[in-house]
């Protein structure tokens, strides 16, 4: 535990000043937050460490950081950079790589917001996000253990237990930084495991917002047959689906980057406005990088997934109890909810959280319709939507 002194100097940096590479355990040990690491995450395969000329996959944790850098950087504040040592996940130290952004009228009575991306995905994807939603409190993001800059440690193999791991990494974390309350959004399979940790910790979570959540619903029934899915595909998909989504990338070695630049250019585009016709490409880059490493994160994933798109474990399906102060933002054209929204509205309302539609948006709402994602963040919060 952080002595009184060093408690509360952290507390104070967390939302308003820069944070000190010196703040130590109170027996002298290693600081709980590197603010200049000397060691970059992912860390290599301890081959690699010996023999890089043996490295297939042309990614290492300088270029990962560089990309995120050519993506932040176009802010105006790219904001501050730091690990948190959040316990252990199967015997392997955690490290979570965070940033932090502070506007320039940062409210201290308001609690810091902090922000989890998605399966194969990392902080920088909310680069379009971060200005308007830092205006007047202090936002971090984080990358999640087995994701982008944080650890890859070996998550279990059980369900219940890789939940458990990852929410305790979040409440590590948040003692880590010593914070009391916080604001908390989710997108995708992060707010799969950011509602499960506010349903263990409500008493630290002021208000949640779940960004198009993936692992709310169950699978609808008849799903291939309504879609009249062949049976050559449903035998493959039976076949690929035994591995991780991105695994062909990361086979395909040095042809990995020219396949993650074909994928997805429409989620590329939107963020022209930031980084230019020229340099959306980056965010491609980024994402390559960001899932070229070790695929602990995606594999947690799998082991909770039915068939990738459903979990194993429906989320809201599963709760008795109203979710007061919850908030889900749903993307009108998006996979998650398709063909389900009704019932999302229905079990929505059921548990008593708040729904809103965020229209002409797909998957990545935070990218698709940025300003009217950041307006309805802004409303949920309590904080001002114009």
């Amino acid at each position: 535990m952080l002595n009184a002194i060093h408690k509360t100097k952290l507390r104070q940096t967390a939302l308003v000043a820069p944070l000190e590479k010196t703040c130590e355990n109170q027996g002298g040990g290693m600081a709980l937050v590197e603010y200049s690491p000397q060691v970059l995450e992912p860390r290599p395969h301890f081959v690699q460490s010996w023999l890089p000329w043996l490295r297939w996959v042309p990614s290492s944790a300088q270029q990962l950081e560089q990309s995120e850098e050519d993506i932040l950087g176009h802010l105006e504040n790219p904001g501050e950079g730091f690990y948190v040592k959040a316990g252990t996940v199967g015997g392997h130290e955690v490290r979570v790589w965070t940033k932090r952004w502070q506007g320039p009228t940062p409210s201290l009575s308001k609690p810091p917001f902090v922000m989890v991306h998605g399966m194969g995905a990392g902080l920088a994807m909310f680069a379009l996000n971060i200005p308007d939603l830092s205006k007047d409190r202090t936002v971090l993001a984080i990358d999640l253990p087995g994701f982008g800059r944080s650890s890859r440690p070996p998550f279990s193999c059980d369900e219940k237990q890789i939940v458990e791991e990852y929410t305790q990494v979040l409440e590590s974390w948040r003692e880590g930084m010593d914070l009391d309350k916080i604001n908390l959004l989710g997108h995708s399979f992060g707010g799969y495991l950011t509602a499960h940790y506010t349903l263990r910790h409500p008493e630290r979570v002021e208000k949640l917002i779940l960004a198009d959540p993936w692992g709310m619903m169950p699978r609808p029934e008849g799903v291939f047959e309504k879609y009249q899915v062949s049976w050559g595909f449903k035998m493959a998909f039976g076949v690929i689906k035994q591995f991780n989504p991105l695994g062909v990338m990361r086979l395909s070695g040095p042809w990995g980057p020219g396949l993650a630049t074909s994928r997805r250019p429409d989620l590329a585009r939107k963020f022209v406005p930031l980084l230019g016709e020229e340099n959306s490409i980056k965010v491609n880059n980024y994402l390559y990088h960001c899932n070229a490493h070790r695929a602990e994160g995606e594999s947690a994933f799998r082991r909770l997934s039915r068939d990738f798109f459903w979990a194993k474990a429906p989320f809201l399906s599963e709760q008795k109890e109203k979710l007061a102060n919850w908030t889900m933002l749903l993307g009108d054209n998006s996979w998650i909810g398709r063909d389900q929204h009704s019932e999302f509205t229905a079990e929505c309302a059921r548990v008593g959280m708040k729904l809103q539609m965020v229209p002409d948006a797909g998957h990545h709402i935070y990218a698709d319709q940025a300003q009217f994602f950041n307006n309805a963040v802004n409303k949920a919060l309590g904080g001002s939507s114009e």
